[in-house]
Formats: structure tokens, C-alpha cells, sequence
């Protein structure tokens, strides 16, 4: 078995490659309902998640069937991207 933090896969986990432009909520959800285990976001920048950029925050509408979700964040200044690398309250 896998364990990734309190999430347990399978022996042999199915994971949906990132791809941006792709993986939307609707897309994440058919892969889910095909045996998917985890599915990812497209890329996300953290500096637009800092400047509430609507393109950026679109990408974290994460749906309750999709989990768990894997986040991709990007940037190129660490803080930056440190700032969205903790677990959101609701996940606790």
C-alpha cells in the first residue's frame, strides 16, 4: 500500500498526469469516475494566486468527487510559492 500523508492508494495507484489546459474539474471528474486514485491541477502560479488573478484561482475549484487532488504551483520566487504549500484548514 501507498501512503501519501493520511491518503492510502493502492499498491499500484492510478495517477492522472498534470496537463495543462486539460485538467479542468470536469476532465478530473471523468477520470475519477475511470479509476483514477489522484488527479492533479494544471499548473498554477503563485503569483497570481498572490494577485487574486482569476485565471490562477479558477484552477483551485476543487469539487469533493475529484479528492484527493494534487496541486502544482509554480514560480519563481520561493516564498512565493511556499505561501500555498500548507494544508488548507479543511483538510485537517
Amino acid at each position: 500500500m501507498v501512503k501519501i500523508g493520511s491518503i492510502e492508494l493502492p499498491e499500484f495507484p492510478l495517477l492522472l498526469a498534470p496537463m495543462e489546459d486539460v485538467s479542468d474539474p470536469p476532465f478530473r471528474a471523468l477520470c475519477k469516475e475511470q479509476g483514477a486514485d489522484v488527479v492533479y491541477t494544471e499548473f498554477i502560479s503563485s503569483e497570481g494566486l498572490i494577485r487574486d488573478a482569476v485565471k490562477s484561482t479558477m484552477k483551485l475549484d476543487i469539487y469533493e468527487k475529484e479528492r484527493p487532488v494534487g496541486i502544482q504551483i509554480f514560480g519563481a520566487n520561493l516564498d512565493s510559492c511556499l505561501l500555498y504549500t500548507s494544508p488548507s484548514p479543511r483538510d485537517s
